[in-house]
C-alpha cells in the first residue's frame, strides 16, 4: 500500500481529493498540510487525517510519502512538484497543471531523471457520461466522429470568485480549457493540428477572458468548436457537448439535468415526450428521431472520476511503469491553452 501525502486542504481537497482518496484501497493517507490552521483542524477532524502540518517541506521530511497529491493554487504547482520529486515521491497534481510550457518541461525532466511518475487530474474522461460513449465510439458503434461542439454558459465573472481564480486575467481558457481539450482529444483519438481562438472584451469592465470562442482542426478533416460564456444570463449550462458521428449523434451534459419536454418528430410523424432528472449529468444517443440515454451520473462525479484517475495512476506506479505518458499528455493540453491565447493575441490560427 502506498503512503500518500496531501498538499492543500482547500475546497478542492474537501470536495474532491479527500473523498477520492477514501475510496482508493491501494493507498493510505498519512498526512496533509495547509498554512491555514483552521483548515488543518477542520479537515483533520472531518476526514480523520492522521497528521496535519503547516507546510509541504515538513510533511515530506517527517512522513516520506510514496505519492504526493497537490491541491494548491496553480502558481504553486511547479515548485511543489519539484520538491516532491526531490524527496522521492510520485506526484498527482490538480489542474491547471502549471503556468508555462517551460515549467512543464522542467517537471518532466526532473521526473524522468528521478524515475518517478507525474499525472494531472484532468478527470472528466473517467466520468461514465464520457467514458461509456467513447468506448462505444472506439468500437465503431456510431461511425467516425467528425464534428464536436462544446459550450458553457453561466453568469460567473471573476469577481464572483473568492479564491485564486478571482485574480486571473488569463482566466476561463486557462482554468477550464484543459477539460474541454482533453475530452476532444479523447473522442477524436488525436491531438489537434491547429487552433484559432477569439477572446473579445464583451464586458469592458472585465479584463479576463470571460467569453472564449474557438475552432480546432483535427486529423481526418475532423473539427471542433468551443464557446465558453461566463457572462451569460441564460439558464446555466455547466458544460455541454454535441458529438456528431457518421451514423449517430451524442449530446453530453455535465451538471444537473432536470427537464421535461414534448417535441414533434418529423421523422416519426408524432410527438415525443422527453424527461430526465440527474444531478451529475448524462449522455444521450440521437438517431432517426429517437433518443436514448446511454450513460448517466446520478450524483456529482468529480470525486468519483478523480478516484478512477488516481486508481489508474497508482496501478501504473505499482506496475513499475516509467514512461510518464500522463504528464506529457497534460503538457500538450496546456500547450493548447497557451496556443489559444497566442491565437487570440495575433488574430490568426496557430498550427501545432
Amino acid at each position: 500500500m502506498l503512503k500518500v501525502g496531501l498538499i492543500g486542504l482547500g475546497s478542492v481537497a474537501e470536495r474532491i481529493h479527500l473523498p477520492a482518496i477514501a475510496t482508493v484501497t491501494e493507498i493510505s493517507l498519512v498526512a496533509a498540510c495547509d498554512p491555514d490552521t483552521s483548515r488543518q483542524n477542520l479537515m483533520k477532524t472531518r476526514f480523520q487525517i492522521p497528521q496535519v502540518y503547516a507546510d509541504a517541506e515538513t510533511l515530506l521530511a517527517k512522513e516520506r510519502p510514496d505519492l504526493v497529491i497537490i491541491g494548491t493554487p496553480p502558481q504553486l504547482h511547479k515548485d511543489l512538484c519539484l520538491l516532491a520529486l526531490d524527496k522521492g515521491a510520485h506526484v498527482f497534481c490538480e489542474k491547471p497543471f502549471v503556468n508555462s510550457l517551460a515549467q512543464a518541461d522542467e517537471i518532466i525532466e526532473k521526473a524522468d531523471k528521478a524515475a518517478r511518475l507525474v499525472a494531472v487530474n484532468n478527470q472528466y474522461r473517467y466520468m461514465n457520461m464520457y467514458r461509456i460513449p467513447q468506448e462505444q465510439m472506439a468500437r465503431g458503434d456510431f461511425g467516425q466522429p467528425f464534428l464536436i461542439q462544446c459550450w458553457q454558459q453561466m453568469f460567473h465573472p471573476p469577481y464572483k470568485e473568492k479564491n485564486w481564480r478571482a485574480d486571473l486575467v488569463q482566466s476561463t481558457l486557462f482554468e477550464f480549457g484543459t477539460h474541454a481539450f482533453d475530452l476532444l482529444c479523447f473522442f477524436f483519438g488525436a491531438f489537434p493540428l491547429s487552433i484559432s481562438v477569439q477572446t473579445p472584451r464583451s464586458r469592458p469592465d472585465i479584463a479576463a477572458d470571460v467569453v472564449v470562442v474557438g475552432t480546432l482542426r483535427f486529423p481526418n478533416e475532423a473539427m471542433a468548436t468551443i464557446v465558453f460564456n461566463r457572462i451569460s444570463h441564460a439558464t446555466e449550462r455547466y458544460f455541454e457537448m454535441r458529438v456528431d458521428c457518421h451514423e449517430a449523434s451524442l449530446r453530453i451534459s455535465l451538471g444537473g439535468v432536470a427537464k421535461a419536454s414534448l417535441d414533434w418528430s418529423r421523422v416519426l410523424g408524432r410527438p415525443i415526450v422527453r424527461y430526465g432528472l440527474v444531478k451529475g449529468g448524462l449522455a444521450v444517443l440521437e438517431k432517426g428521431g429517437y433518443s436514448k440515454v446511454i450513460a448517466s451520473e446520478r450524483q456529482s462525479a468529480f470525486a468519483s472520476a478523480t478516484a478512477a484517475n488516481l486508481r489508474g495512476f497508482v496501478n501504473k506506479i505499482q506496475a513499475g511503469e516509467k514512461d510518464n505518458i500522463s504528464v506529457r499528455q497534460a503538457r500538450e493540453l496546456i500547450r493548447l491553452v497557451f496556443a489559444g491565447y497566442e491565437s487570440a493575441q495575433k488574430g490568426e490560427a496557430i498550427w501545432l
